[in-house]
């Protein structure tokens, strides 16, 4: 029997639980790469001084629904794979984490295990950090074999996933040719020097579905942290030139996630989107939602899964 670990961030379902998710997002080495004292004080200031504020936004979005739509996805992909395997979700920042998840495999007996981190674009901050975790499970728990997969973007069934979401959300919006905006979350911009290939990945992924849904488009990040330089251009700039440039009809596509999130639900939903409408010149705008239960992208899964 062979074990499939889906990872992802995790998130915030309680005050408590907010605490605990920014101490271990700012306490890891690919997200605040300082040396260890110093990520130590400094994941338990941020922490501390943020996490009232940071559940504030998260109450207007119900909690985080990471965490059940990834056990979701779990069983949706146990079911489609049949008894060889079991699904198991683990999170970076949430329990059960990474190494809790290796060793309730380990103790069941399962030794092969395939790791797929659900983010459709590799990075320092999201791959890595999942495989620098998996490798520190590792450590003691050496009689286990590891498939990792480090991105599914180019996967023809993930373009067909969100082609389908665009195309189905053109004809309930009742639009003609839209321009797709694919928004998506941001990252230090010293990480691209240091060789983070994530936003070459995320042009690729752009254009291979535009170009499926035979649309133009344009690429934009979001949700930026803090006072260093992040990779733009900045969804919101985005918007105020494309309003200059009489653009008519915008949907944005949050290309980066595979469910729905604080980035998604508060920062697009809840501020982006809204201001656009309010401030700008569009006669439509609006946003793709996911569907991380879509057939489609369960194949997809499954997929990768038969094919190792």
């Amino acid at each position: 029997m062979k074990g499939i670990l889906l990872v992802n961030m995790g998130g915030a379902e309680s005050l408590k639980g907010t605490k605990f998710f920014l101490s271990k997002m700012f306490m890891d080495n690919n997200i605040l790469p300082l040396p260890y004292p110093f990520r130590f004080l400094l994941s338990k200031m941020i922490s501390s001084f943020r996490y009232k504020k940071s559940w504030e936004k998260y109450k207007l979005i119900g909690g985080t629904p990471i965490i059940e739509s990834t056990k979701n996805l779990c069983n949706l992909l146990n079911r489609k794979l049949g008894e060889k395997y079991i699904v198991n979700e683990a999170f970076s920042y949430s329990q059960p984490l990474i190494k809790e998840a290796i060793d309730t495999f380990d103790s069941n007996g399962i030794n092969d295990i395939i790791v797929i981190p659900l983010y459709p674009q590799s990075s320092f901050t999201t791959t890595k950090s999942i495989k620098d975790d998996i490798d520190k499970a590792l450590l003691k728990n050496k009689n286990i074999k590891i498939k990792f997969i480090d991105e599914f973007y180019s996967n023809p069934k993930f373009v067909v996933f969100w082609t389908l979401l665009i195309n189905n959300h053109i004809s309930k919006e009742k639009l003609n040719k839209p321009l797709l905006l694919f928004s998506a979350h941001s990252i230090p911009e010293y990480l691209i020097e240091k060789g983070d290939k994530y936003n070459i990945s995320v042009e690729n992924s752009a254009k291979l579905i535009a170009n499926n849904c035979n649309l133009n488009y344009k690429v934009s990040y979001q949700s930026k942290m803090g006072r260093m330089k992040w990779i733009g251009p900045d969804t919101v700039d985005t918007l105020n030139l494309l309003s200059d440039n009489n653009y008519k009809e915008i949907i944005i596509i949050p290309i980066s996630f595979v469910s729905e999130n604080l980035e998604t639900l508060y920062d697009l939903d809840k501020i982006i989107v809204p201001d656009a409408i309010k401030d700008l010149k569009f006669n439509h705008i609006s946003r793709v939602n996911i569907d991380d239960t879509n057939k489609i992208f369960i194949d997809m899964l499954a997929d990768i899964c038969n094919q190792i």
